[in-house]
């Protein structure tokens, strides 16, 4: 088969592929080293690859390790690999807080704007997690991708430039550990005012209220002054190890009633974070508000607790009503993120949003 005969769109993707740098000559040589083990096997079966040496062996995979991008499961936030479209990677760059993300549907790749694009403006993917603090992401991008990041969430004095900021900063050996943190899941559940009110505002946004510079301002006025020990990304590993250790404890049926409500609480926490940290519409908000929701409809459930809710719960932000407007939430972002009406062999997204807001609390 001739180039010229290949599919428009495969021709497109090969002119793109060999458009793209292969940076060969700033890859560590430990990889270097690895590639031409590769690349020896590849020669010795050239007939049936059709490279013409092991030199160009190496430059796939320099080209091809330096313009991958993670794949992931259809609805669903785990990573399933990396792929390369040539296309994509000619064209879109990275930002640590893009406007656009993938979205995987039967096998397609996907481009899904995240925020309002305007003519002239730059589409953005995120090429690593914006999570991690700036100096891990400056790192990683630059040994894997050979630039230094200049985007607005690294430059600047925007309110989400702010934000990552105090999100990178280092908690001292001898500092405190979160406010509330557990240590035996005994001691009654707490909660930092500052998280719920995160919460709401993301669920107030997404509702339409508000723009997307207001929204950025005011979580920035939020967790401006809180200390490192409680807004860092040290914080939030905290917070995510509770809520793991939770949910296994959940899934072992080893749990009291006291574990459940921690695992909310610490749920609502990691929720907080990604708030201030990703995009609104990122799926991977999308799908914490949904698992949230989930979470608290079933310690309700488990708690049997009536419809007037005691007040130490409600302070915890444990409500029948915020089980819905967290599902409600979880449903606009999926729908912007992801595919809400795909099942992949459970409940669709949109069926389970509909159970969660229909549900109600009997005395």
């Amino acid at each position: 088969m001739s180039f010229q005969t290949l599919p428009a769109w495969l021709r497109v993707q090969c002119e793109a592929w060999h458009m793209l740098v292969t940076h060969r000559d700033k890859h560590p040589q430990f990889v270097l080293t690895q590639y031409e083990e590769i690349a020896r096997v590849i020669h010795a079966h050239r007939e049936d690859i059709r490279l013409d040496s092991t030199s160009d062996a190496i430059d796939v995979l320099c080209r091809s390790g330096c313009n991958n991008f993670a794949a992931y499961e259809p609805n669903g936030p785990r990573m399933s690999g990396y792929l390369c479209s040539p296309l994509v990677s000619l064209l879109l760059n990275h930002s640590c807080l893009p406007n656009a993300a993938f979205v995987y549907v039967g096998g397609l790749q996907i481009v899904r704007a995240l925020d309002d694009i305007q003519i002239g403006d730059e589409i953005t993917l995120a090429y690593m997690d914006g999570l991690q603090p700036r100096d891990v992401r400056q790192k990683q991008l630059s040994a894997v991708y050979f630039f230094d990041c200049e985007c607005s969430k690294c430059c600047g004095e925007s309110a989400r430039a702010q934000v990552d900021v105090l999100m990178s900063r280092a908690v001292s050996v001898d500092g405190q550990m979160p406010k509330y943190l557990p240590t035996d899941y005994v001691q009654p559940p707490a909660i930092e005012p500052w998280v719920l009110k995160v919460v709401d505002m993301l669920l107030a946004y997404c509702q339409n209220d508000g723009t997307r510079d207001n929204f950025d301002q005011r979580l920035l006025d939020c967790v401006g002054s809180l200390p490192p020990c409680n807004f860092s990304f040290a914080a939030y590993t905290h917070w995510l190890e509770c809520q793991d250790e939770c949910l296994e404890r959940i899934s072992a049926e080893c749990v009291s009633n006291n574990v459940r409500v921690w695992a909310c609480v610490s749920a609502m926490y990691v929720l907080a974070f990604y708030t201030c940290v990703y995009p609104p519409y990122l799926s991977l908000v999308g799908f914490q508000c949904l698992e949230t929701s989930k979470l608290v409809w079933n310690t309700l459930v488990a708690s049997e607790m009536p419809n007037e809710m005691s007040n130490e719960w409600l302070e915890l932000g444990l409500s029948l009503d915020r089980v819905k407007r967290l599902a409600r939430c979880a449903l606009n972002i999926l729908r912007v993120a992801a595919e809400p009406t795909v099942s992949e062999g459970d409940l669709s997204i949109e069926s389970q949003v509909a159970m969660l807001v229909g549900q109600s609390l009997v005395n």
